[in-house]
């Protein structure tokens, strides 16, 4: 037939003697004989493939993970699922006098998912307006807001979540805990907020005589 490879006695000879002029063994010529390496072979010689050795291999393959675009189904999911031991008592600072609303606290749900929180803003923060930190607590007592607020306890708990969970959902927001505001012993009133600082999710107090802006909402259970 036609089409039936037949190796002349020549091209016998050249391959034996590139073969050898290559340093093959009799045993890596038999493996190559073998299986469906020759084929390979022949989509080099075609031009529809290249040869790449393995550290080639290995720094395209570094660039190609680099340049791939990064899809959020891929990324890890955050932990936001938020656990409160609504019976234990929070530490509060040893300049505070009293709470403000000790009724309030030890209640709230003791488990919750932190995407489904509100963040909160009086009108009078929205649209790069500021108000007085007072002007917000009174709005929040006069309609009975404040045991919706998110206190002391869940501030720390979030805290302990970590850096990575409170700059996905908050990311340049201080975030404040209106259930726990509390009298200082020189007569000021304060509420608990948190922040991020430097590799950490940090905890203080805000006098209420402030000003307020929009980057400051008041985390709120959803109703």
């Amino acid at each position: 037939m036609a089409d039936t490879f037949i190796m002349s006695t020549r091209q016998a000879a050249e391959l034996d003697h590139a073969f050898e002029r290559n340093g093959w063994t009799p045993a890596e010529v038999k493996q190559l004989s073998s299986g469906g390496l020759l084929a390979e072979v022949r989509k080099v010689v075609l031009g529809t493939s290249a040869i790449v050795d393995r550290e080639q291999f290995g720094h395209i393959k570094a660039l190609a993970e680099a340049m791939a675009p990064r899809s959020e189904a891929t990324e890890p999911t955050a932990d936001t699922f938020i656990r409160v031991d609504r019976a234990a008592s929070s530490t509060y600072p040893d300049w505070m006098k009293k709470m403000m609303h000790p009724e309030l606290e030890h209640t709230g749900p003791a488990e919750y998912d932190l995407t489904k929180v509100e963040q909160w803003l009086h009108d009078g923060q929205k649209n790069g307006k500021t108000m007085r930190g007072n002007a917000i607590y009174e709005h929040l007592k006069s309609n009975d807001m404040l045991d919706s607020c998110l206190g002391l306890a869940d501030g720390l708990a979030i805290q302990k979540k970590g850096t990575a969970v409170f700059r996905k959902l908050y990311g340049g927001k201080a975030v404040f805990l209106w259930r726990s505001v509390v009298l200082s012993r020189d007569g000021g009133l304060y509420v608990p907020y948190l922040y991020e600082r430097g590799d950490g999710v940090a905890l203080s107090w805000r006098w209420l005589g402030n000003d307020w802006i929009g980057g400051y909402p008041a985390l709120r259970f959803a109703s």
